[in-house]
């Protein structure tokens, strides 16, 4: 047989599910959308009507950037849908080769993440996310295609065996050396300084850290940053089609890793590249970081903060010896510190996940803080949005000021409050009631134009500094609100043509403005004089400066600073300091940057872009093609001691509201079925089934003298209507919520001889039941070094009844049994409680328990609620039992460490201790009814290429009997 057909075959085998384990996921659409969409050759634009404007954009970005990105990675594209989501504004991109297709939130990201130079959003992310798409088509000759014969999902998903670094690499060197000069992260300080930061360090990335995602060590970005910085270099050393024909090679033999691609296209092993890439990447930072000057290390003192991956933003002057900052980290709470700076005392404010640009401000006496956060709607899937909040400090207590109004960055100076709104794929100033949250008046701005932040001036009402960005230019203008009551239509007052500016902060006696601008290649901290009109230079980092506030006295600054893979706030006494003059041309409009200001869509000529007259806007309309089968896969699986073995077919709509499910398989000498359709296109949904499934259980027989158990195989069919309601009512530092699910299942059972399954001993009895399941989350914690929930409580409960009569006659050989149906009925229901008794080392504590009782026709299967190292099932057929769980994890080490030429990367290895006692709650002496068992494990996460493992080995002692047991798997 052919070798190459062989690794095409391991493939399709690797990737086949177990039975039900469905693979495309549905969700709810925003509400209330009529949704159009815009179709040439290549694309299918999907969209909400009233961003239509924002639609044409997109599909100009696709059709333009088409052929320089196919030429970088290959591939091509027809009718490839690209949905743009309205409303969500935790903002992002993806491709998925499953159901292939793209979305993107319309909203833009905020904070610092993305380079300002880049332009809009749209024209950074649609091309970003056109790389991907083009990267999964990708399609030679090989035998890999004999997939995509059954399933081309997955023939496109043999390109995810590549660490997804490889994907991030290639898709932000395009957008940071495509059509738009200065553009892209890869010409973003903040982005790249990062790693910069790591080199000539013990902590400087490895080959497999620079590709592979990360899991417990920040930056949690770090794929996309290690994947760009290796590919720019990967490029520029080997020549432009390096990536392209790797990318050919691994996916015609995906076994042999993305690291023997390299060999095949370089000729050198990863171990040789990388060293090369090391060398060259240390010494363009030495010629970098020589070109410096010294920084004042006598005037800048470190504020501690003892946690783990420390992420600490934006400190703000409650007082001359307070600061108040929000932090996030691997062990402890996130939210706003503040710290007592003659004490080095540290205390919770309020735990809380800002905004992501974290702008939050004071109120004048600093005694609240207004700030923004993501509120998720507690219907609809994938739909957060913005809203403002006051923070009473001496209290704690928080007060939402806005409902869904999608505002951020708020400034409550002067009787009024000033914030930024989305606004499609831009933001607006408005002003807002103080007291209500009210939206009194927008300010007017250009088109394509976003403000980044807006700041009053402490003692004049009219003055606000506002940054702003128009096309690629992020700049300061000086503004009177009320002789301007448009923004942005003069030039800048402070502007850098190499760079942006971030950051603003009034000294308290607005004299003079701090801000942060990037233009030498570092994020520095500057200061401008409203009264002689110069900027001097603060800071000289090598790293990053950013986010700075004056003491209420003006004589210390505090700001973040990049140190190492940690953010953390410093301090920086102003009087030791002697600031640096910029030249006037230097922060000056000039020529330069009026051009930038004025460059069309992509920085292209109208020529090289496509003429959107010839496209016609029309309803979208879901086809009947979306019934076809998208994938097939095979299905393997042992259970209770049988092989299962079949095959399930799926497929979705394009929107990813309606899916089907259909597995066949033969299991215990009979075939079996179950199909599933599900429908999100109005809420709550539902979800159809039928099915004719499996279900090996037992009866207990109480003879004269004896008590005997008789195991059977029970069979059922028919069908079943579920109706799932999910109501997310807070989803930040902790989640909570609610999931209530009616059912109705109209079936017919028989049971079969467990033995000889060919041997009926019943015939079918009909059955009406009705069901209800309920899960409530309820402030439920995980902090990112947790494995398991640190904090928060989960309620369940699940019960199913009866509502027919019929009787069945059961076979038993020397006896006949009577079940009688309308007495099947049960019920399960229990609680899960986490605790930290030592948070500090990411310890946590898992305690459980939950009761069942069901008739003699048993409701639910006992067997998949026992501990695996039970030497055999711990109770016999049982109408009620109890069982109660202990967890304690404990964290021994995060290697967070891979490999590229072999493809396994090892993110934890961690102890388990453990216990399950399980109880027969009808018995007489429940002591004597009990086994408890006590466990002990090391388990690990790794994993292979991009495929997830935890699994480990346990020892399991079980003192009434003395037995001792091992396994290997997930316990």
């Amino acid at each position: 047989m052919n070798a190459r057909f062989v690794i095409s075959l391991l493939i399709f085998l690797c990737l086949a599910t177990q039975a039900q384990a469905q693979i495309y996921s549905t969700q709810f659409r925003a509400p209330g959308q009529e949704w159009m969409e815009l179709r040439t050759d290549r694309f299918r634009v999907i969209y909400p009507l009233r961003y239509q404007q924002e639609a044409y954009r997109t599909l100009s970005i696709l059709e333009s950037d088409y052929p320089s990105i196919q030429e970088l990675v290959g591939g091509s594209l027809r009718s490839f849908p690209v949905i743009l989501n309205p409303d969500n504004d935790l903002s992002n991109g993806f491709v998925s080769p499953l159901n292939f297709r793209s979305e993107i939130e319309i909203a833009p990201i905020i904070g610092k993440s993305m380079n300002p130079r880049s332009g809009d959003w749209l024209e950074l992310v649609v091309p970003h996310e056109l790389v991907h798409a083009l990267h999964f088509s990708v399609n030679p000759r090989s035998f890999t295609r004999a997939i995509g014969l059954l399933s081309p999902d997955l023939r496109r998903s043999v390109h995810a065996a590549a660490p997804l670094g490889v994907f991030e690499g290639i898709a932000v060197h395009h957008e940071s050396h495509g059509s738009v000069p200065g553009a892209g992260r890869g010409n973003h300080p903040y982005f790249r300084n990062q790693f910069n930061a790591l080199l000539e360090s013990r902590q400087e990335w490895s080959m497999g850290q620079l590709l592979h995602v990360t899991d417990y060590t920040p930056p949690f970005d770090r794929h996309y940053i290690g994947g760009y910085e290796f590919t720019h270099w990967l490029l520029h050393a080997y020549g432009e089609d390096a990536v392209k024909d790797a990318i050919r090679f691994h996916y015609r033999y995906p076994f042999l890793g993305f690291g023997t691609a390299l060999r095949h296209t370089t000729g050198n092993w990863p171990r040789t590249l990388y060293r090369e890439f090391s060398a060259s990447a240390n010494a363009r930072e030495a010629l970098r970081r020589s070109a410096i000057a010294p920084v004042h290390a006598d005037a800048v003192t470190e504020l501690p903060f003892d946690a783990s991956c420390s992420r600490l933003n934006r400190p703000v002057w409650t007082a001359p010896d307070r600061l108040l900052f929000h932090a996030r980290s691997c062990n402890r709470a996130p939210g706003f510190y503040q710290m007592d700076l003659s004490s080095n005392r540290l205390s919770l404010v309020y735990e809380v996940m800002s905004a992501p640009d974290h702008l939050y401000n004071l109120s004048g006496d600093r005694s609240e803080l207004y700030f923004s956060r993501y509120h998720p709607h507690p219907r609809y899937d994938n739909l957060l949005r913005g809203d403002l909040h006051r923070l009473d400090l001496s209290s704690g207590t928080s007060e939402r000021l806005s409902l869904n109004a999608r505002l951020y960055s708020p400034d409550p100076l002067h009787q009024r409050l000033l914030a930024r709104q989305v606004q499609a794929n831009e933001l607006a100033l408005v002003e807002l009631d103080e007291t209500t949250g009210e939206r009194i008046r927008e300010f007017g701005k250009p088109e394509e134009s976003s403000v980044v932040q807006a700041l009053s001036h402490p003692h004049n009402p009219t003055l606000a500094a506002i940054i702003g960005r128009v096309k690629s230019v992020q700049a300061v203008w000086l503004t009177d609100l009320e002789a301007e009551p448009t923004l942005f239509e003069r030039p800048p007052d402070i502007v850098f043509a190499e760079g942006s500016v971030f950051d603003l902060a009034w000294h308290p006696a607005g004299e003079t403005l701090l801000f942060v601008t990037d233009h030498t290649g570092s994020m520095n901290l500057y200061e401008y004089s409203l009264r002689d009109h110069q900027v001097v230079r603060i800071t000289n980092s090598l790293f990053n400066a950013y986010e700075p506030s004056y003491s209420p006295d003006g004589t210390q600054i505090a700001f973040v600073g990049q140190e190492l893979n940690e953010q953390k706030i410093y301090l920086l006494d102003r009087n030791l300091i002697r600031p640096e003059r910029l030249q006037e041309e230097e922060w000056q409009y000039n020529p330069a940057i009026a051009a930038l200001l004025e460059r069309p869509l992509m920085n292209r000529s109208p020529e090289d872009l496509p003429d959107p007259s010839e496209w016609e806007p029309r309803p979208y309309r879901t086809s009947t093609e979306w019934l076809k089968p998208r994938l097939w896969t095979p299905v393997f699986e042992q259970e209770a001691g049988r092989e299962r073995i079949g095959v399930s077919l799926e497929s979705v709509d394009p929107m990813s509201r309606r899916s089907y499910l259909l597995d066949l398989n033969h299991y215990a000498d009979r075939t079996w079925y179950n199909f599933e359709f599900t429908s999100k296109r109005f809420y709550p949904g539902f979800t159809y089934e039928l099915f004719n499934t499996p279900n090996f259980t037992a009866f207990r027989v109480q003879l004269e003298d004896q008590t005997e158990t008789l195991p059977v195989l029970q069979q059922s069919r028919g069908g079943a209507l579920k109706v799932p309601v999910r109501i997310r009512f807070d989803s930040n530092a902790r989640f909570s919520s609610l999931l209530i699910e009616p059912q109705y299942y109209l079936s017919q059972i028989r049971f079969l001889d467990a033995a000889d399954t060919g041997r009926e001993l019943s015939g079918f009895g009909t059955r009406h039941t009705i069901g209800l399941r309920s899960v409530l989350n309820l402030n439920v914690r995980q902090f990112r070094r947790d494995l398991q929930p640190n904090s928060g409580w989960v309620f369940f409960a699940e019960t199913r009844y009866g509502l027919n009569s019929d009787e069945l006659e059961i076979d038993g050989g020397r006896y006949t049994l009577t079940a009688n149906l309308t007495q099947r009925k049960g019920v399960r229901a229990g609680v899960i409680s986490y605790l930290a008794p030592l948070q500090r080392w990411n310890q946590t504590l898992r305690l459980s328990g939950q009761v069942i009782s069901q008739t003699d026709v048993p409701v639910f299967n006992l067997n998949s609620l026992y501990s695996d190292l039970f030497s055999e099932r711990p109770l016999g057929a049982v109408n009620s039992a109890a069982i109660l769980n202990t967890r304690y994890t404990i964290p021994l080490t995060y290697p967070d460490q891979g490999g590229l030429l072999l493809p396994v990367y090892l993110s934890n290895i961690y102890l388990v201790l453990f216990t399950q006692t399980v109880s027969d709650l009808d018995a007489p002496d429940l002591m004597a009814a009990s086994r408890t068992l006590y466990g002990a494990g090391i388990r690990s996460r790794f994993r292979l290429s991009n495929l997830a493992f935890d699994v480990g080995i346990s020892v399991g002692w079980e003192p009434t009997r003395n037995e001792v047991t091992g396994f290997f798997g997930t316990f």
